[in-house]
């Protein structure tokens, strides 16, 4: 009766046992059996899937068994069965485990149990309950296993996205905020707008820590986007535990406004004949820098680009910056404007390219030629010029003839 009686004292399943009994030979006896749980994941949504691991420690120490005085005992914690019980709100699926057996000094034993949420299941802590039966006069075990339940979903801030654009490249920064107790995983954002080009169209985020953020970022090309509202649309997939989860569509508006990022100034054409001599300034007013950018002639009818300058590298154009050009062709009579390529690469080195249009008659635009309305009244000043410096000429040679006449006759 007095040996059941300790060995019931000494494996108590119970969180933390406080009885320490000193035996011989510096072994400590510690008839605990320690119970910790961990869900995975942390949190869950209404509807998730997720496991539930028990661990069990004997957290005696030393031999199986122990020798007091004329006395044996033994360290071995017995386990019958085990089981959880699930609630309203949470099903366990899983029917538990039996014929478990024994713990050894120092060994822990892990049990998993299947749970499903119900989708109607309300945010907040929930508690499951751990049923442990013991063998050889054991204690057995009730324990309260805490599930959290929360159903607040990722969240998208948009940091520097203005409210309207020119025609032009730009890149904006996002936040992907995630306000739940748990890491959430494989984060992929997907944006999308009609009428813009956005890359790229999926952007891996990775893991987002609990209570944390990432920031990513995306281009946005509005270049050849026609001017009106636009709707920037953002979708999160994301990984719960197992769980695939997508939250609601972000969406936020973006105003276009029809005007070249890339503009064309003090334009001027001079002209020697049909050899034409195109210079002026190109001038970046978007909101990033652009790079590889080259202006050239667009050969076509009536027009052909020449040396020395059919084509004019600038390379990079930082952001409210500009930069001078020149460029030569050979313009047949009656053609009405030089066409020109702007060929660059935003943030995003994706290829870009516009067309713009030198008149040649400053009626039809804008970009004044200036030169060609001077041009017949410098021809005029010039045939004049001739005219008189022969007249000049031919009323000496007269004037030198009579007096060498004079001299023959005196």
């Amino acid at each position: 009766m007095i040996r059941k009686i300790m060995i019931r004292s000494l494996v108590t399943l119970v969180l933390l046992t406080f009885l320490i009994i000193p035996v011989a030979g510096d072994t400590t006896v510690r008839p605990t059996v320690q119970v910790t749980c961990q869900s995975n994941p942390l949190s869950l949504f209404p509807g998730d899937n997720g496991t539930v691991t028990v661990s069990l420690k004997n957290m005696a120490t030393g031999d199986v068994y122990v020798q007091e005085d004329s006395k044996t005992f033994d360290m071995n914690a017995y386990i019958v069965s085990a089981s959880l019980i699930g609630t309203n709100d949470i099903e366990v699926t899983d029917k538990g485990y039996s014929n478990i057996g024994l713990i050894g000094p120092g060994d822990t034993l892990n049990l998993t149990f299947n749970i499903k949420v119900k989708k109607e299941a309300s945010s907040g802590t929930h508690f499951l309950n751990f049923e442990l039966i013991g063998g050889s006069d054991m204690y057995d075990l009730n324990y309260k296993i805490p599930i959290k339940i929360d159903d607040r979903n990722v969240q998208l801030v948009f940091s520097n996205l203005p409210s309207s654009m020119i025609n032009e490249i730009s890149t904006v920064t996002v936040d992907v905020i995630n306000p739940r107790s748990s890491d959430i995983n494989d984060v992929i954002l997907s944006p999308s707008c009609e009428d813009v080009l956005i890359y790229p169209s999926n952007i891996f985020v990775g893991t987002v820590p609990a209570r944390n953020n990432s920031t990513v970022e995306f281009t946005v090309n509005t270049v050849k986007s026609s001017p009106g509202n636009k709707k920037i649309k953002c979708l999160i997939s994301y990984f719960n535990g197992d769980n695939h989860h997508t939250s609601e569509t972000t969406s936020t508006n973006l105003d276009v406004i029809s005007k070249p990022t890339l503009t064309l100034t003090n334009i001027e054409v001079n002209n020697l004949g049909s050899k034409y001599t195109l210079t002026g300034e190109i001038n970046n007013i978007g909101l990033t820098d652009m790079k590889n950018v080259m202006v050239s002639l667009i050969d076509s009818k009536g027009i052909n680009s020449t040396q020395p300058y059919p084509s004019y590298f600038i390379g990079s154009l930082e952001k409210d910056d500009f930069s001078s050009f020149e460029l030569s062709a050979f313009v047949s009579p009656g053609t009405p404007e030089i066409p020109l390529l702007i060929e660059f690469r935003g943030t995003d080195n994706a290829y870009t390219s516009i067309t713009k249009s030198v008149y040649l008659d400053s009626k039809e635009s804008s970009v004044q030629t200036g030169k060609k309305a001077s041009s017949p009244l410098l021809i005029a000043i010039i045939i004049i010029m001739c005219i008189a410096v022969f007249g000049i000429i031919g009323y000496s040679w007269k004037k030198q003839k009579k007096m060498n006449k004079g001299e023959g006759e005196s």
